[in-house]
């Protein structure tokens, strides 16, 4: 499957490779708000393949893909397949994607705000691998807003520091309160038994390199696609 370099990749064993590739503006916009055609155009661009993405809602629902490019806009926020060369895609403007592979080459991919953390679409996400394969062991989180950008409010901040432990909480470069929303999305990934994580880098925040709703009210996206090669 013809693709552009990724921006992280694993070999899996048994003839099977993991890829996963963050976008940024100079790749375009990948919102919905873009015409299917030009969304098409765009995607088989990077990855040559039908994409599979959806309309996200700050959920914890997850769709199975058994075929590229299945289930196209269906709202939810995470997508599972254990099928070779089906692209799995999350956009995001501040919310974190992360990707959660495998050994045996399921692959599961969630957008990961800190409602849906809370409401648990890590938890489901790997529910659905290990369902449709093995126990995730590898996850690789993208670009995201950092929590120098990330001002939050006290009584929020608290209500998930109850639940994700006082290393979810941080400051801005002005000194008011935070959230760290990579350190929680470690310490989420943990209690489901995932240790080796790889953070892309990167704050939407912050950077020009991205688009930001939180820090411009940005109605672009940029993207995650991960997805399981055959080995040739």
């Amino acid at each position: 499957m013809r693709h552009v370099d990724p921006s992280w990749s694993l070999s899996l064993g048994s003839k099977l490779s993991a890829h996963v590739l963050m976008t940024d503006r100079s790749h375009g916009d990948f919102s919905l708000d873009q015409p299917r055609h030009v969304l098409n155009e765009r995607q088989r661009g990077l990855v040559d393949a039908s994409w599979a993405y959806l309309e996200q809602v700050h959920g914890r629902s997850v769709i199975q893909i058994n075929q590229a490019g299945e289930h196209k806009e269906r709202p939810g926020d995470a997508l599972c397949t254990n099928v070779a060369e089906a692209p799995l895609a999350i956009q995001v403007a501040d919310c974190a994607p992360v990707a959660l592979i495998s050994m045996d080459g399921t692959l599961g991919m969630a957008h990961a705000g800190w409602k849906g953390i809370v409401k648990g679409v890590l938890d489901s996400t790997c529910s659905e691998i290990r369902r449709l394969g093995d126990q995730p062991s590898i996850a690789v989180v993208g670009a995201c807003i950092q929590p120098t950008h990330y001002e939050f409010g006290y009584s929020d901040l608290k209500f998930i520091e109850r639940i994700f432990g006082p290393s979810i909480r941080s400051k801005t470069l002005e000194g008011r309160l935070a959230l760290d929303l990579p350190e929680l999305v470690r310490v989420a990934l943990e209690r489901n038994g995932i240790h080796k994580i790889i953070f892309l880098g990167g704050c939407t925040g912050s950077s020009s390199q991205y688009w930001s709703h939180r820090t411009n009210l940005d109605k672009e996206r940029q993207v995650m696609v991960a997805w399981i090669d055959r080995e040739s």
